[in-house]
């Protein structure tokens, strides 16, 4: 019983110990880099100033924000117009924006620029002697600097002359996923059939059935049936078209032919004209045609 005891207590040490571990691995510097926005550095190497803004939050907001995540060795009781937070490696002065109501300025100063900046008596009246002089040494917490005014970023020429001017860069944000719609639109429309064209009219049947149809490329031709009366002299040998089908003229009772005939029996001398200037005579047969 009592080794189960004491492994229990030896495990809940160990927890207690990373935890311990972890928070301790927070750093002040970083959060204020990676949430406030840089406006200014000042000096250089291990003697610096950087100074931050913050947007909508007063001083005792944005104190309490920094000790959060990093506990102090020593911070200032809570003011709306300066606070201070001492570490083991930077004091964090933190001041309202004379310019901007609403804005806090956060400046952290490393311990050398502390010491070249602030003097002994100033800082004081925010943070323990003894602490001061166990961070920034006995030469300078016994040294005389009471020509030194320097109370913050906020008294200084830089600040009147670049300082207030700087505005706090936006911090960038994802653009979000979004699936586009599909796009409607409100066009209207009716579809129809290519109207048919339309038939020839009875008026003209007569003039359209003494032309020969052109047959439309692949259909057959189909022979068209003609309502004209008469008679057609049959053409010459010379002109007829090679084939073994010849068309043959249609006879009848009362035809030119035998009327010619009779008249050179009586002895009468025929009228006639040449073949190339006479014309058809007309009948009352009907027949048709057929177009190869």
């Amino acid at each position: 019983m009592n080794k189960k005891m004491v492994s229990w207590i030896a495990v809940t040490i160990v927890f207690v110990l990373i935890f311990s571990m972890i928070a301790g691995c927070s750093d002040a510097g970083n959060y204020v880099k990676d949430n406030y926005s840089l406006v200014d550095v000042q000096g250089q190497g291990k003697t610096t100033a950087k100074v931050y803004s913050v947007e909508g939050k007063d001083v005792p907001t944005v104190s309490n924000e920094i000790a959060a995540n990093e506990k102090p060795k020593e911070m200032s009781k809570e003011s709306l117009d300066q606070m201070f937070l001492v570490y083991n490696s930077r004091i964090i002065n933190v001041q309202k924006d004379p310019d901007k109501e609403n804005n806090t300025l956060v400046e952290i100063d490393s311990i050398e620029y502390a010491k070249e900046n602030y003097d002994s008596s100033f800082l004081q009246g925010y943070v323990a002697a003894s602490v001061l002089q166990s961070l920034l040494g006995s030469s300078w917490f016994n040294g005389n600097r009471s020509g030194s005014d320097y109370k913050g970023y906020r008294t200084t020429q830089r600040y009147d002359d670049y300082g207030k001017y700087q505005q706090p860069a936006a911090k960038p944000q994802a653009p979000a996923k979004s699936t586009p719609a599909p796009t409607t639109t409100d066009r209207k429309g009716s579809f129809g059939t290519t109207p048919a064209t339309p038939a020839p009219s009875s008026n003209n049947s007569s003039n359209s059935s003494s032309k020969p149809t052109t047959p439309e490329p692949g259909k057959s031709a189909t022979p068209s049936v003609s309502d004209s009366k008469g008679s057609f002299t049959s053409p010459s040998s010379s002109s007829k078209p090679s084939g073994s089908t010849s068309t043959k003229p249609s006879t009848s009772s009362n035809s030119s032919s035998s009327s010619s005939n009779i008249r050179k029996n009586d002895g009468s001398t025929s009228s006639n004209k040449s073949s190339s200037s006479s014309k058809p005579s007309t009948s009352t047969r009907s027949g048709s045609f057929k177009k190869k």
